[in-house]
């Protein structure tokens, strides 16, 4: 009798671990599929931001080159290129700016030509959904007989985001002398191996009738030339 009792008692033991092992196995097996789709997930949104920054950086070359580069024979059709591509408080102040220095039709009378470099642009922050990129270029000016009107080196930044399957620019910044200056005041201390930013040059400019120089000294915020 007594040998009947344990072999029930083994019994239900083995049962017991049994299921206390399939019980594991099945935590083991939830936790691995939710490891996996996590990871999945992490790496799809990784992937996403870095499309994100490759795209909105092609993107603002292209749109600097449009709104900065010009002739008489292209001003109005680049002037509404860059009109697309704007958008919250970036597209008054371009329509303000390209209207007040009545852009199109000087760049047209006197056959002015405008011709943009893009030396370098890099993204410096970038969601899926949202970047802002800075670029380098310079922007030489010339009139109809070739007189040289300006050459300018110059620093921007782009704020852009994503609407559809387009990138487009929410605000525009020209970095001056005063605006870099401003920027570096806040910071309090600089770590011991920092190496200093040299000062960028005067910002683009869009006015045709400019006086000629080859070295501007410091100016205010550009008229965005198409």
């Amino acid at each position: 009798m007594g040998g009947v009792m344990a072999s029930k008692s083994r019994s239900r033991f083995t049962v017991g671990k049994g299921r206390l092992g399939l019980i594991a196995l099945g935590v083991v097996l939830v936790a691995a599929v939710v490891a996996t789709a996590f990871l999945g997930f992490r790496f799809t949104q990784g992937r996403t931001v870095e499309d994100a920054r490759a795209s909105s950086l092609a993107a603002a070359r292209e749109y600097a080159t449009t709104m900065f580069g010009y002739n008489a024979e292209n001003v109005t059709e680049h002037i509404d290129q860059s009109m697309s591509v704007l958008t919250g408080p970036a597209k008054p102040e371009y329509t303000k700016l390209i209207t007040d220095n009545n852009l199109a039709a000087e760049v047209r009378k006197q056959s002015v030509v405008s011709e943009v470099t893009i030396q370098d642009a890099g993204v410096v922050t970038n969601t899926a959904d949202t970047s802002q990129v800075l670029i380098f270029m310079n922007q030489s000016v010339t009139r109809g007989n070739k007189e040289l009107v300006s050459i300018n080196p110059s620093r921007l930044t782009f704020d852009m985001k994503r609407e559809g399957d387009r990138w487009l620019i929410n605000a525009i910044e020209v970095i001056t002398d005063d605006t870099f200056r401003s920027k570096i005041e806040v910071v309090e201390s600089l770590p011991p191996d920092a190496k200093p930013v040299p000062a960028p040059s005067s910002a683009p400019t869009a006015t045709p009738s400019g006086t000629p120089s080859v070295a501007p000294g410091p100016a205010g915020a550009p008229v965005p030339t198409p």
